[in-house]
């Protein structure tokens, strides 16, 4: 397990802020199946959708690589939050199968056992070509026709893309496969905690196409994506880098890895947060004697703009982990400045305002250990963790309704959560000596599924946002 814990020493009337990091050697060989139960109060039912086996005709790509593809559609189709895959029958499959390519069988026999869509995919050469069937409308959809090159890395992502776009035709709304995450992966080969590294990683939101983004052979933590321009995909990503001795906030390129900082100021900077309006990072300074929540205003080209603004501070408290609220206005933060930590909220403050006059508003009302807290795209709601009955538990604080619910439960610490682009889907990840690993769940789905497996602790996960 791999965590911050602040420890203070006095030394006159100052405070010098020590952050120490806890490594522990672990080996993890998770199980595929692993789950835990979710009790997060579902907000609409997932409607039961049929997939047809995959047909193909004089394709060049073997039965083997053929049977993949359809497992990853598979996949997609069941924790896209909107539709849950129906249980294959011989009967179903002939109904579906017999017809001619444009025909998708009797919508009286997939009403009868109460399913709402169907998919039909087949593969002419190296080229798939997919119809879904709305049963309650009675409407037949047709995909967009996509290519396969033959290589895996190439071919999950364009069956993300078809899962989206199947996503797109039944409901009007994006998918989430083809959307990555960011993290990282703490490995080492000694019981020495000098010998362990820790680098920035990303995958397929499926756990897919992994790929090691930085090489420093040092320790970095709390990735996140830097939101994209309108119509633009993701180009870059933030972190925090022990390389130079004392923490410090990097921007790096995902094209190519190449890294400059975004302030010079002194003192160790911490958990950085960027604005979906790419003009200021948030991040946690001990520059005054304390770990104080800080604004920076930024440009992703050109790095710190001017002087960063202290914008809160508690005498002897610890403040952590800020999140922006979608429209830049708004900012939640932890702070032990009552006794333990709590998750806060706060209008972002006047360049100039008095720190002492500011007053959050405490969210986390439920437990007396809160962290983590990740606002959701869509602006109504705040995932945190939060330590219940000696556990952590991932929970979410509802804007509108002011209520605090839990999402995970189960044995076993989950932390650090971040929301898909959908404000549905979350990820997380266990800290636990036997598994650190990636899960996802989304809240009209009782279930959590877990997305990465083997050796190394994998931590901060932080889900690719869209304009």
């Amino acid at each position: 397990m791999l965590f911050i814990k602040f420890i203070f020493f006095r030394a006159g009337a100052r405070y010098l802020l020590l952050w120490l990091f806890l490594l522990q050697t672990t080996n993890i060989f998770a199980k595929e199946n692993d789950a835990f139960t979710v009790t997060l109060a579902t907000e609409s039912p997932l409607a039961p959708l049929y997939l047809l086996p995959l047909a193909a005709n004089q394709s060049n790509l073997s039965e083997s690589y053929i049977q993949q593809l359809e497992k990853i559609l598979a996949f997609d189709l069941d924790h896209n939050g909107s539709t849950l895959l129906v249980k294959r029958t011989q009967a179903n499959n002939k109904l579906g199968q017999n017809e001619s390519f444009n025909q998708l069988g009797s919508i009286g026999d997939w009403k009868g056992q109460h399913i709402q869509f169907v998919v039909k995919s087949q593969l002419d050469g190296n080229v798939i070509k997919t119809l879904a069937l709305d049963v309650q409308k009675q409407s037949l959809k047709t995909i967009d026709s996509i290519q396969f090159s033959g290589q895996m890395n190439d071919d999950r992502r364009q069956i993300h893309r078809l899962a989206d776009a199947i996503h797109k035709a039944l409901f009007g709304t994006d998918g989430i496969a083809s959307t990555k995450i960011l993290f990282t992966i703490k490995t080492g080969t000694s019981k020495d905690s000098t010998k362990w590294t820790s680098e920035v990683w990303e995958s397929d939101y499926d756990g897919g196409n992994l790929r090691q983004l930085t090489h420093e052979n040092s320790t970095c933590v709390t990735p996140i994506y830097l939101p994209p321009k309108s119509k633009f995909m993701v180009g870059g990503f933030l972190y925090v880098s022990y390389q130079l001795g004392q923490p410090k906030i990097f921007i790096a390129s995902l094209k190519n890895g190449k890294k400059f900082r975004v302030t010079s100021i002194r003192g160790n900077q911490l958990m950085p947060a960027v604005s979906k309006q790419r003009d200021k990072v948030a991040f946690i300074c001990d520059i005054t004697g304390n770990p104080d929540l800080f604004i920076q205003p930024f440009s992703p080209e050109r790095g710190a703009i001017g002087k960063p603004q202290q914008i809160f501070s508690a005498r002897h408290a610890t403040q952590g982990s800020p999140t922006f609220s979608p429209d830049g206005n708004q900012i939640a933060f932890v702070s032990n400045k009552d006794g333990s930590p709590k998750i806060y909220m706060m209008p972002i403050p006047q360049a100039g305002a008095n720190i002492q006059d500011i007053k959050p508003t405490l969210i986390s009302k439920t437990n007396r250990e809160n962290s983590a807290p990740a606002w959701s795209a869509d602006g109504k709601k705040i995932a945190y963790c939060a330590r219940n009955n000696g556990e952590r538990q991932i929970w979410v604080f509802d804007l509108e309704t002011k209520k605090e619910t839990q999402l995970t439960t189960g044995k076993g610490n989950k932390e650090n959560p971040s929301w898909a682009p959908d404000s549905m889907h979350v990820v997380y990840n266990t800290s636990d000596p036997q598994s650190s690993n990636l899960f996802i769940t989304h809240l009209n789905q009782q279930e959590e599924t877990q997305i990465t497996f083997g050796s190394g602790e994998k931590q901060f996960p932080n889900w690719e946002p869209r304009y």
